[in-house]
C-alpha cells in the first residue's frame, strides 16, 4: 500500500501543515500576554491589594478563554480539509480509497498526538509560572483540561483527533450525497439544539438532566468524546469506499 504517499500529500507543505498553527498560536499567546501586562500594570499603580485581585480575577476569568482555538481551530478544520482537499487529488494520482483512508487516519492521529503533547508543554509552564507572573491562561483552560498534566495530555488528543474524524465523516457524506446531505444535517443539528434549549427553559425535570450530563466527571467526558470520535471515524471508514470526488 502506498500509505506514505498519503501522508506525503497531507504534509508537503510543512508551512501549512505545522508552521502557520504554531505561528498563529504565539501570536494569540503573545496578545494574551500584552493584555495580562496591561491589566497588572494598572492595577500594580493602585497597591498591593489590587494586583492581587487582578490576577486572581484574571486566572478565573480566563478557564474559559477561547485564545487557545487559534491553534486548535485550524487543526479541528483538518477533516474538512482533507476530504474537502487532497480526496479528489489522491484520487486523481491513483491512489486507492483504503489507502487514502488508512494514511489520512495516521495523519490525524500524528496531528493529534504532537499538538496535544504541544499544549500540554504550555500548560505545564504556565501552571509553573502562576501565568506567566501574570495569572493569565492560555493553554490551561476547561477546553483542553484544567486538572493534571496528563489530563490535559489526554483530553487535548480525543478533541482535535475526534473532532477531525467527525469533519472528515460530514465532508465524506457531502461527497457521498451533495448538498441534499448538508440541508438535512444542518437541519436535524438545529432541531436538536433547539429541543434542547427549549425543554431546559420549559421543563424543569429536563433543565435538571441538562444540569447533571453538565456536571458529569472529567472521565464520564471523555468516554462520550471518545464515543463520539469513535462513531464518526467508523461512518468516515464506511462512506470513503463510495464517495466521490467532487
Amino acid at each position: 500500500m502506498r500509505i506514505r504517499n498519503v501522508i506525503q500529500l497531507h504534509t508537503v507543505n510543512r508551512m501549512q501543515a505545522f508552521g502557520w498553527p504554531l505561528l498563529i498560536m504565539l501570536v494569540s499567546l503573545a496578545i494574551v500576554l500584552v493584555i495580562g501586562g496591561l491589566v497588572i500594570n494598572v492595577a500594580t499603580s493602585q497597591g498591593a491589594e489590587s494586583l492581587t485581585e487582578a490576577r486572581q480575577g484574571m486566572n478565573t476569568g480566563m478557564m474559559f478563554n477561547g485564545a487557545i482555538f487559534a491553534l486548535l481551530g485550524p487543526l479541528i478544520g483538518f477533516g474538512f480539509t482533507a476530504m474537502g482537499q487532497y480526496f479528489p487529488l489522491a484520487l486523481g494520482l491513483g491512489l486507492t480509497r483504503r489507502e487514502f483512508a488508512t494514511g489520512t487516519v495516521l495523519v490525524f492521529v500524528f496531528n493529534a498526538a504532537f499538538y496535544a503533547v504541544i499544549v500540554t508543554v504550555g500548560k505545564v509552564i504556565e501552571v509553573a509560572t502562576g501565568g506567566y507572573g501574570l495569572g493569565v491562561r492560555f493553554f490551561d483552560v476547561v477546553y483542553t483540561g484544567v486538572g493534571e498534566w496528563w489530563q490535559t495530555l489526554i483530553q487535548t488528543f480525543i478533541l482535535i483527533l475526534g473532532v477531525a474524524l467527525v469533519g472528515a465523516a460530514i465532508t465524506t457524506a457531502f461527497h457521498r450525497w451533495g448538498q441534499p446531505f448538508l440541508w438535512v444535517f444542518w437541519i436535524a443539528l438545529a432541531v436538536v439544539v433547539v429541543g434542547i434549549l427549549a425543554g431546559a427553559l420549559l421543563s424543569e425535570g429536563f433543565r435538571g438532566l441538562v444540569v447533571d450530563v453538565a456536571a458529569m466527571g472529567w472521565v464520564p467526558w471523555m468516554v462520550v468524546a471518545a464515543g463520539i470520535g469513535a462513531i464518526g471515524g467508523a461512518i468516515w471508514l464506511a462512506l470513503v469506499r463510495r464517495a466521490q470526488a467532487r
